[in-house]
C-alpha cells in the first residue's frame, strides 16, 4: 500500500512569524470592536430632563401639565432640571417667558410672585447725582414725585433691582420700584423723581414677619 507524501498529511502550518501577525490582527480587531461598543454606549448615555410643553408667560404660576420629561444627550455643564426635580417647580412662578419646547432651568423660577397682589412695578429714571449709593434689592424707599404743575407727593416703595446706568446717556439711572397699585400712575407720570433711602423695615413679600406695635 502506497504512502502519501509527508507534506500532504501534515496540513497547513503557518510559520512562527505568520502566527504572530495573525495574533496581532485578531487583537487589533478585538480592540476596534470594543471601541465601537464604547462609542455606541456613550451615544445611548442620555439624561431625563424637564421640557416646557406650553408657552409660559413671565409671572405665571406653573403647574405640572406645563412640563414633560424627555431623554436628551446633553453635556453635564449644560444647566437643566432633572425629572426628579420636577415636583420642586410646581407652584413656583416663572421669572422670564419660557417658550414651548425649551429645556427649563431652575434659575427661571422663584417661589414668590413677581408682583404681589395690590402692588405694581414701575420703571423710573432718576438723576444719577440724586440716587442714594446704597440702594439694594428690596431696599425700603420713599419717592418724592412731582409733575409740571403738581405739588410734590411722597410714595412708599421698594427697590426691585439694583439701579443700572440708563442707555439714554443722559446721566440718569434706571431702577424698577414696587409701589401700591393705586399710586403707580402717579409715579409713572412723574416728571421728576427723587429717591430717599429709608432704614430697613420688615419686607412681608420677602417673608419677613410684620412688625407689631411696640417693636422697633
Amino acid at each position: 500500500m502506497s504512502r502519501q507524501p509527508e507534506e500532504q498529511t501534515r496540513g497547513f502550518r503557518p510559520s512562527a512569524r505568520r502566527r504572530n501577525r495573525i495574533a496581532v490582527g485578531i487583537a487589533l480587531g478585538a480592540v476596534a470592536i470594543g471601541g465601537n461598543v464604547l462609542v455606541y454606549s456613550a451615544l445611548d448615555d442620555t439624561t431625563t430632563v424637564v421640557q416646557a410643553v406650553d408657552n409660559i408667560p413671565a409671572g405665571a404660576q406653573v403647574t405640572a401639565d406645563m412640563f414633560r420629561a424627555v431623554d436628551v444627550d446633553v453635556d453635564p455643564s449644560v444647566p437643566t432640571v432633572s425629572s426628579e426635580q420636577l415636583p420642586e417647580l410646581i407652584g413656583q412662578y416663572a421669572r422670564v417667558r419660557i417658550v414651548s419646547g425649551q429645556l427649563v432651568v431652575g434659575l427661571a423660577f422663584q417661589p414668590e410672585p413677581l408682583v404681589d397682589p395690590g402692588k405694581a412695578i414701575v420703571a423710573i429714571e432718576v438723576d444719577a447725582d440724586l440716587m442714594p449709593t446704597d440702594v439694594r434689592d428690596r431696599s425700603a424707599l420713599q419717592l418724592v414725585v412731582s409733575g409740571t404743575d403738581d405739588v410734590p407727593v411722597t410714595v412708599d416703595a421698594r427697590a426691585m433691582e439694583v439701579p443700572v446706568e440708563s442707555v439714554s446717556g443722559t446721566g440718569t439711572v434706571s431702577v424698577s420700584v414696587e409701589v401700591d397699585l393705586a399710586q403707580s400712575p402717579v409715579v409713572a407720570a412723574a416728571d421728576t423723581v427723587r429717591v430717599v433711602l429709608l432704614p430697613p423695615s420688615p419686607d412681608t413679600a420677602a417673608g419677613d414677619p410684620p412688625t407689631t406695635d411696640g417693636e422697633s
